[in-house]
């Protein structure tokens, strides 16, 4: 390498494309080069990119750039470095075993580590489905929440992401509540893949921003690809089961009610519920009336809201796990439907007026059931 290699570029902007790269780059691995972010220039662009092996990613940036060449650093140092500086943009000269850090009066030099170990990253060369970002980013979002955390639970630790002719879906579940989030927009593929839960908010974080973003399958991964990023996915393995045959097709009791006020109203009253016994909170449906209360350790709480409309003369009792069904009605707005198909069945919530989401909740069991 001759020469030093000096980049110019606005500290906002690298600041903000590492802190996609250092949530998909290991802190800590017993392989050095996981650990590093690989940088190349152009002499217009620095090219980022960063592993886990299970997710790959690259950013590309907008830079002044004299001459080109390729160097690897310690990424989570790095980040840490360029998020202090204090000016709004920051020099790089990269020389042969490090780089100088130069932003307004602050000025340091980090170690280079050594890039023949980082992973060299591939992408597709084609991408033959597209789909708008902000559709993609909304139906995983809307399902993340209720994807499985433990190990042991395989295929639900997933989100089932299909992308066919006819439609976009996807589709999450822990085996006590279940979401799926719904759109009538063909992507160009015509597939249903599991895609890792953590994978799917690294992706939703991404597109944050983006227009449209272009998808390619292959060897078992899923690619995307934006304006400033590629990504890499690694896909789960394993089948999910058939989620429509425990969505319950007949209802005992059906309610409207507006979303935030049911949100307000489970919220207060779960402040006291005991975390024990499940974030338990108890509703009471009866004469267009919904009943909230809980008991817990340091206290009881109570609260009265009106329902919009219900079965005449209906009445029924349940027990929930406040904190799933709060994750279940925060994705909507406006009036919502709750069906009840029993006291210890799914309770499903709906959209009134957008019925791309659906949410499924188990009820608690009590020692009455």
């Amino acid at each position: 390498m001759l020469g030093a290699m000096k980049l110019h570029v606005s500290t906002k902007a690298l600041a903000s494309t590492l802190a996609h790269l250092e949530r998909v780059i290991p802190a800590r691995s017993s392989n050095p080069g996981l650990s590093s972010l690989l940088i190349r220039l152009t002499e217009s662009r620095v090219i980022l990119s960063g592993t886990n092996l299970e997710i790959d990613l690259e950013a590309s940036l907008t830079a002044d750039a004299s001459g080109e060449g390729t160097w690897a650093l310690p990424a989570h140092v790095f980040g840490q470095v360029v998020r202090a500086l204090p000016a709004d943009t920051v020099d790089l000269t990269f020389e042969e075993n490090e780089v100088r850090v130069v932003s307004g009066t602050f000025d340091t030099k980090l170690q280079l580590t050594d890039a023949s170990q980082t992973p060299r990253l591939e992408f597709p060369e084609q991408f033959s489905g597209k789909i708008p970002a902000p559709l993609l980013a909304r139906l995983l979002a809307d399902v993340r929440y209720a994807a499985a955390v433990n190990d042991y639970q395989a295929v639900f630790r997933g989100i089932l992401l299909e992308l066919l002719d006819s439609h976009s879906r996807a589709v999450a579940s822990d085996g006590f509540r279940l979401a799926w989030s719904h759109a009538d927009e063909p992507s160009g593929l015509d597939a249903s893949i599991l895609v890792p839960a953590r994978a799917a908010e690294e992706m939703d974080r991404l597109l944050d921003g983006a227009a449209t973003v272009d998808l390619a399958l292959r060897d078992g991964q899923i690619s995307l690809r934006t304006e400033q990023y590629r990504m890499n996915v690694k896909l789960m393995e394993g089948t999910f089961p058939d989620y429509n045959r425990i969505i319950p097709a007949e209802m005992t009791l059906n309610v409207t009610v507006a979303s935030e006020e049911l949100k307000q109203a489970v919220t207060r009253v779960a402040v006291l519920a005991d975390p024990g016994s499940n974030n338990r909170i108890d509703i009471f449906l009866a004469d267009g009336t919904a009943t909230i209360t809980t008991e817990g350790a340091y206290g009881g709480a109570r609260e009265e809201i009106s329902l919009k409309d219900s079965d005449d003369g209906e009445q029924m009792s349940l027990s929930y796990n406040a904190r799933y069904l709060l994750d279940a009605i925060r994705p909507l707005s406006g009036d919502v439907n709750i069906g009840f198909s029993g006291v210890t069945t799914p309770t499903i919530i709906k959209g009134m007026d957008d019925q791309g989401y659906l949410a499924m909740v188990v009820p608690l069991k009590t020692f009455a059931d």
